[in-house]
């Protein structure tokens, strides 16, 4: 009994008081209406008036308050470790943007984050940090302090295996789809091409049209990537290596999540076990070596220190034999040795 009581009041002393308020938000109770301002961390475009279908733990929390910023890392690992169990995380603040923006970039909290609601008064929040937890119908299955989180998500995850994850389902991605078209209006392809890789393809069957609209926009972007990987591998046939590597890595980046990347990604596979293709690579780094040496002297020269830039010259052309930079430096050389002056402080150092 002594040890029951030690650790309540060890999590009392966690937490710290907030003003009494007149409602409540109780086990078995149905989600209030969720009203706040500000959100942060919103990268799925969370509407938070409409939580249903995922496992929601609501937590309340206050930059002033010690035991919230304790709470932090663990709330971090929970979202990282939940979130693609259909588990959604809101931590909210009455605190102002001005306080919370910083705060939250400071801290690096990774889950959704409010500010400026007044939620805390609906819900009946009595002490910081209080958490409580809803099932994807909206219903309450707990509340308490976010340090006992965990036994309660395992238990849930356990009990709503079907909880919708962020970033998905056909609702989602049709407010994605509006947002991809209408970057697309504006001839920012690389803003659509951002978005349409959040699009979650999983669900592009649930809802006549999608996924005709998902193969339109794919379609219409890629035209230019195509002719980038068809210039690709001409090159490789051509055995310009260096040129080849560099159009496909920025297909395989830029277009990631489309099936032309994922095109360019296996042909980078292949070649990167090609022994002419690795004999290339590493001339290449050898040539952009020898390259910065050479602006390097350049600029010293620029600098007036051309006893430098000459002994610099000199080492391009011992080191670096057969580059570009070593056949420019050969030629700089030759002119800096007509002059006689400058040789004899080279050879005075």
């Amino acid at each position: 009994m002594k040890r029951l009581m030690s650790g309540v009041a060890a999590l009392a002393m966690m937490a710290a008081i907030a003003p009494a308020t007149q409602a409540d938000v109780n086990v078995g109770d149905k989600m209030p209406e969720m009203k706040v301002g500000q959100l942060y961390n919103n990268e799925f475009n969370v509407d938070v008036s409409d939580l249903s279908g995922h496992i929601v733990v609501v937590e309340f929390w206050a930059t002033w308050c010690g035991p919230c910023r304790a709470q932090i890392p663990h709330l971090n690992e929970m979202n990282k470790k939940y979130k693609e169990k259909g588990v959604l995380f809101l931590s909210i603040s009455n605190e102002p943007e001005s306080l919370v923006a910083p705060f939250v970039k400071q801290q690096n909290m990774q889950y959704l984050v409010a500010s400026d609601s007044k939620m805390d008064d609906v819900f009946g929040v009595r002490a910081i940090p209080h958490a409580v937890l809803f099932n994807p119908e909206g219903v309450a299955e707990w509340k308490g302090h976010p340090a006992e989180l965990d036994a309660q998500l395992e238990k849930a995850v356990g009990k709503y295996p079907n909880a919708r994850p962020l970033g998905s389902g056909p609702d989602y991605n049709e407010k994605l789809f509006a947002s991809i078209e209408a970057s697309l209006l504006k001839g920012d392809n690389p803003g659509a091409i951002s978005l349409l890789r959040r699009i979650d393809r999983k669900s592009l069957d649930a809802r006549e049209g999608h996924r005709a609209r998902y193969d339109g926009i794919v379609n219409r972007i890629t035209p230019m990537a195509e002719a980038d990987f068809s210039r690709a591998m001409s090159n490789v046939k051509n055995k310009q290596y260096a040129d080849a590597l560099a159009t496909l890595t920025r297909v395989a980046n830029e277009y990631r999540g489309l099936p032309i990347a994922e095109k360019a990604a296996a042909e980078l596979k292949r070649l990167d076990g090609d022994p002419e293709v690795l004999k290339a690579k590493r001339n290449d780094a050898i040539e952009r070596q020898a390259d910065n040496m050479l602006r390097r002297a350049k600029a010293q020269a620029e600098d007036g220190d051309k006893v430098m830039a000459y002994l610099r010259l000199k080492n391009i052309v011992e080191k670096y034999p057969g580059t570009a930079a070593a056949a420019e430096a050969k030629t700089l050389l030759t002119a800096y040795e007509a002059d006689e002056e400058l040789m004899k402080k080279v050879n005075d150092r």
